[in-house]
């Protein structure tokens, strides 16, 4: 009589369990992964981070950040987020950007993964007569993870902008101030569609990665 209890406790445990624990590590793994990428950024340590955060050897590898248009590859990622560093960097800067409405889906397979997060922030900007600007800064992370051994990385990086307006004048009158896009850089993307008061709705794609079916 134990022992068949024993085997009809056994029976009624959940199918798949090994996977979804699985998926729930991976969707753990992964905000980890963009809050480190956020914190770097804070901390001025991205540039030296690049290579635990994204799939450099990968040969999909691109990003994009408003702007930038598509930059591809190690090298290309590099070069944008040098130039991001850069052009932000000066005395005063403040660059604090909050992770809001996480959507984050594994595939099946566990070996990639789509995310999308909303971010409010501040950053600082000099104006034309080199004076430091207060701005406020929205936009919309849409992401794809490919796993590399055992870790996520990031695959298919893209920040949409929505609006980047200087903080005493607010996104009616002035949405974006201030680009990273520069001659010899890559064409902008139709993906770069910020707020503008004369659309008369404004809405930002992409939409959030529709869940995954059953089967993990």
């Amino acid at each position: 009589m134990p022992s068949s209890a024993t085997g009809s406790k056994s029976s009624v445990q959940p199918a798949g369990i090994d996977a979804r624990l699985r998926a729930l590590e991976s969707h753990r793994d992964i905000c980890n992964l963009q809050g480190r990428y956020n914190h770097y950024l804070q901390t001025g340590q991205l540039k030296d981070r690049l290579p635990d955060l994204f799939a450099f050897d990968h040969p999909d590898l691109r990003a994009e950040m408003a702007d930038s248009g598509v930059w591809e590859g190690a090298e290309g990622v590099r070069t944008l987020f040098r130039h991001m560093a850069t052009k932000y960097s000066m005395p005063g800067a403040l660059m604090v950007h909050m992770l809001l409405t996480p959507v984050v889906e594994v595939d099946a397979d566990d070996q990639g993964a789509r995310g999308m997060w909303n971010s409010l922030g501040t950053n600082t900007y000099l104006d034309a007569d080199g004076v430091l600007r207060a701005m406020w800064q929205v936009g919309k992370y849409d992401l794809r993870f490919v796993r590399v051994g055992k870790r996520w990385k990031y695959l298919d990086f893209r920040w949409h902008v929505i609006f980047r307006t200087p903080f005493h004048e607010g996104w009616v009158r002035q949405p974006i101030v201030d680009g990273l896009h520069e001659a010899g850089f890559p064409p902008v993307t139709d993906r770069h569609r910020p707020y503008s008061p004369d659309q008369p709705l404004n809405v930002f794609p992409p939409a959030p990665p529709e869940p995954v079916q059953d089967g993990r």
